[in-house]
């Protein structure tokens, strides 16, 4: 079994090995507009959130069927996890934000195992109280 502190060390070795300076400012970068993004719409209502989601696939040239299942894989996949309202809309914004990081990862060559380590390692640490992996 990995322990936490395993895989946050994991994560920031892959980074620290895959990034150069750049990227890791990008990555910042993603996390500071999410942020912002979740404080500005606390409450997000659905129209909202299909919105914003439409509006930053569209600036990425996805065309409507995209947009459409993804909005509706996010959905389900929320529902699955028992969530509704506004918990379901914020984690829609989550969703984005985590498909914005693992875009980004997979666009500097990181395989899929790295980007999982990544990602757990980010949520792990988000939940320790560390503002970042590294």
């Amino acid at each position: 079994m990995v322990h936490m502190t395993d895989v946050k060390k994991q994560a920031k070795d892959i980074l620290e090995e895959t990034l150069d300076r750049e990227a890791v400012i990008v990555l910042a970068r993603i996390s500071e507009e999410m942020q912002l993004l979740l404080q500005a719409h606390p409450e997000p209502g659905h129209h909202d959130v299909e919105r914003i989601i439409t509006g930053y696939f569209l600036e990425k040239g996805k065309n409507e069927e995209f947009i459409e299942d993804w909005i509706n894989t996010s959905l389900e996949y929320g529902r699955t996890r028992g969530l509704s309202g506004s918990d379901l809309t914020r984690a829609m914004l989550s969703d984005l934000g985590v498909f914005r990081f693992m875009s980004f990862l997979k666009d500097k060559g990181l395989t899929d195992e790295q980007i999982t380590i990544v990602l757990t390692g980010a949520v792990q640490q988000a939940v320790s109280g560390g503002n970042g992996i590294a």
